[in-house]
């Protein structure tokens, strides 16, 4: 909403410059059908985000930034709380990590650089103050830490929703593809002057193939580099990462009306379903248990490089702790050993010394927050910080380390830590504390399962066919320019092309009878086939969340019919960088209007990795269907923002309704009571094929 007497002229453009909730859209309609679009003051910080990230490892070439470079803004009045920008200036001046170096956010003081900077940009009371700070940071900071604090800010900060950055893996792809990639097109620059500026895409690509052989020789693992690799898969961990960062929570930002610690124990189950079924697809077992008494016997050998062009740190297959490792995980086992004993006892102990119950189903919230270490923890000064721990640990690396003794392996980096078999070993551990606190938790009753008078009559489901198609990411930001030819940076786009797996959109028919009218929900899963009802006792944390949306049901034969492109948490792929500007251009011009929608979101599931890849036989998966009654939330879903153009982070209102993450499968289950009429079970098989056979793709 526009507020009167906050205006100011900048680059050209009038600007409100008031810091709060924005809302940069007009309306229209199209097809009868309402339509938003940004305005001016939305499209200027959208050009200025896109402007200040290119080439992000070389000084700033857009000369109308140049000015602000050398200085930040003084004037305490510019801030909102100017005793945290004091801090940061304090820290800058006693000396930061510098530009080249390698940035990891786990370790301690480069974490809490990133978060002074990340206030810093958070204090500035307006645009003209915010924008001046950030080249300011650009040109003076070392890069990966001002990319994830400038992230941090614009996901978090309120005036900045709806804006909408690179994607992660084309700003910064040394952290996405291998080191031969950029050897690759370096090679190709030198012996070609034109490359990376042809008009025929063909003409500008790079090689890229997947790890696979050389980053685990063992155990299979690298027959699933497609799937640890994948740009959407490790941007989703990233994002999920950034929207709900461990250092940053409180009050203000609202984190925890997310249900974040829950959110978080629900998120890691869900990726290591999907892992599992990957896995499975393959025709590998089920993932490693990890153990703190036994040498690592899964090595991994990352072929990435880092921009400065050194190897990300690797581990040796059967790898032995160092002798110094045992003192931190004496460490890390009383931690776990301290939230165990929580759940046990059934209380947990805050800061104060106040015992809070986990005896009841909210409580999860609280022990996933325990778990994650992050600030909106009850007491992280005794429970501590378990994942940071064991990460440090398994990758070797040191949290207090100064820039001389820091060398990071994937585990180190939220945008590659998937591509560990390590990663997925550790969090199964971790998720031992989940399933421990639901174990303590009854199962559910007859009366919570069933929806009264609404019976699943049958679901019929279309054929279900993966297969691996080209994909190409723009990785020119990864590599040197010379803003001094001829050429604009925004025509030079060198690309890398993976095979990509994807699925043919499928439809399924829902057939509900009912004896009620009126809100249900459906929630949609995919899981193991089953022989036995019996075996869902270990099955059901194996099933991956697909759909979930309402329904009005009426009275007599509902049929409801679902198409994948309708599935509530997938996205689809991101518009390149280079592409995405000149749209951004093309409407600050006026030349055409610049849609807000979630065409270009960060937050869901990449619709590419909707099912596993299959066999070309077919692979036989459970799909499993529930119509529940419409619990209310206890804020309505979408009532605190604007779900057309942003996520709803903290907003308190993401969800559909008030019933637990991973509804029914949630709790030990008492099979008397559990096989209730508005549950349905039906068997598929997953079909993998050639690429050549199916051009049909979302």
């Amino acid at each position: 909403m526009q507020r009167p007497g906050c205006w100011l002229v900048v680059l050209g453009t009038v600007l409100s410059i008031c810091h709060g909730t924005y809302v940069p859209i007009t309306q229209a309609k199209v097809d009868g059908l309402p339509v938003k679009y940004a305005d001016k003051e939305f499209l200027v910080k959208q050009k200025f985000f896109f402007e200040i990230l290119r080439h992000l490892h070389q000084p700033i070439a857009f000369e109308e930034y140049l000015p602000y470079t050398a200085r930040w803004v003084t004037d305490p009045s510019k801030y909102t709380n100017y005793t945290e920008v004091a801090e940061f200036i304090q820290t800058y001046k006693q000396g930061v990590l510098k530009k080249g170096q390698i940035f990891t956010i786990y370790n301690y003081w480069y974490a809490k650089q990133t978060v002074q900077l990340y206030r810093f940009f958070e204090n500035a009371i307006d645009w003209d103050t915010y924008y001046k700070n950030v080249v300011w940071a650009r040109a003076n900071l070392n890069e990966g830490m001002f990319l994830s604090a400038l992230t941090l800010s614009v996901l978090h900060r309120k005036d900045l929703q709806g804006i909408v950055l690179p994607a992660i893996y084309e700003i910064h792809p040394h952290l996405f593809f291998d080191g031969d990639v950029f050897q690759d097109a370096t090679n190709k620059r030198a012996l070609d002057p034109n490359y990376g500026f042809y008009a025929n895409k063909r003409n500008n690509l790079a090689l890229a193939n997947y790890t696979a052989w050389f980053a685990t020789q063992f155990y299979g693992e690298g027959s699933l580099s497609y799937f640890t690799e994948d740009v959407g898969l490790n941007s989703y961990y990233y994002y999920f990462m950034m929207d709900y960062a461990p250092f940053l929570g409180g009050d203000k930002l609202g984190l925890k009306n997310d249900r974040r610690g829950e959110l978080y124990l629900y998120m890691y189950q869900q990726l290591l379903a999907r892992y599992y079924l990957e896995r499975s697809s393959n025709g590998l077992g089920p993932i490693q248990e990890l153990t703190w008494e036994a040498p690592i016997s899964t090595g991994y050998y990352s072929m990435l490089r880092y921009w400065n062009g050194v190897p990300f740190r690797s581990r040796e297959a059967n790898f032995l702790w160092r002798p110094y490792d045992p003192i931190k995980l004496n460490g890390l086992k009383a931690y776990e050993e301290r939230v165990r004993q929580a759940i046990d006892l059934g209380y947990v102990v805050t800061r104060d010394g106040q015992r809070i119950s986990l005896r009841q189903p909210e409580a999860i919230d609280i022990v996933g927050n325990l778990v994650s270490g992050s600030v909106d923890s009850v007491n992280v000064d005794y429970y501590k910080m378990i994942e940071t721990s064991a990460r440090m640990i398994l990758a070797q690396g040191d949290y207090y380390g100064s820039p001389s003794e820091v060398w990071p392996g994937v585990l180190m980096h939220y945008e590659t830590s998937m591509r560990d078999p390590v990663f997925y070993q550790f969090y199964q551990r971790l998720l031992g504390f989940y399933s421990d606190f639901k174990s303590y938790l009854p199962p559910y009753t007859v009366d919570e399962l069933q929806f009264k008078g609404v019976e699943i009559k049958g679901v019929s489901v279309e054929k279900l066919f993966t297969y691996f198609e080209p994909f190409d990411v723009d990785i020119s930001n990864g590599l040197g320019f010379n803003y001094g030819g001829e050429h604009s940076t925004w025509n030079f786009s060198v690309y890398a092309r993976k095979q990509r797996l994807n699925h043919k959109p499928f439809s399924y028919v829902l057939n509900i009878s009912s004896q009620y009218a009126g809100k249900g929900v459906v929630r949609m899963y995919m899981g193991p086939k089953m022989h036995s009802l019996s075996q869902l006792q270990y099955m059901k944390k194996l099933f991956v969340e697909m759909d979930q949306y309402m329904v009005d049901l009426v009275v007599g034969d509902n049929q409801i019919k679902r198409n994948t492109r309708d599935f509530y948490y997938d996205i689809r792929d991101r518009t390149t960088y280079s592409e995405l500007y000149m749209r951004i251009m093309k409407a600050y011009k006026g030349e055409e209007p610049f849609v807000l929608d979630m065409s270009e979101v960060h937050c869901g599931w990449p619709d590419r990795l909707l099912l596993p890849k299959g066999q070309p036989n077919g692979y036989p998966l459970s799909f499993f269907f529930i119509v529940t009654p419409f619990y209310t939330p206890k804020v309505p879903q979408f009532s605190t923002f604007d779900a057309t153009y942003t996520c709803g982070t903290g907003s308190g209102s993401k969800y559909i309704d008030a019933l637990p993450f991973g509804f029914p499968f949630d709790r030990e289950i008492n099979f008397s009571s559990f096989a209730t009429k508005n549950m349905h079970f039906t068997d598929v098989l997953v079909y993998h094929v050639d690429g050549n056979q199916t051009n049909e793709s979302h």
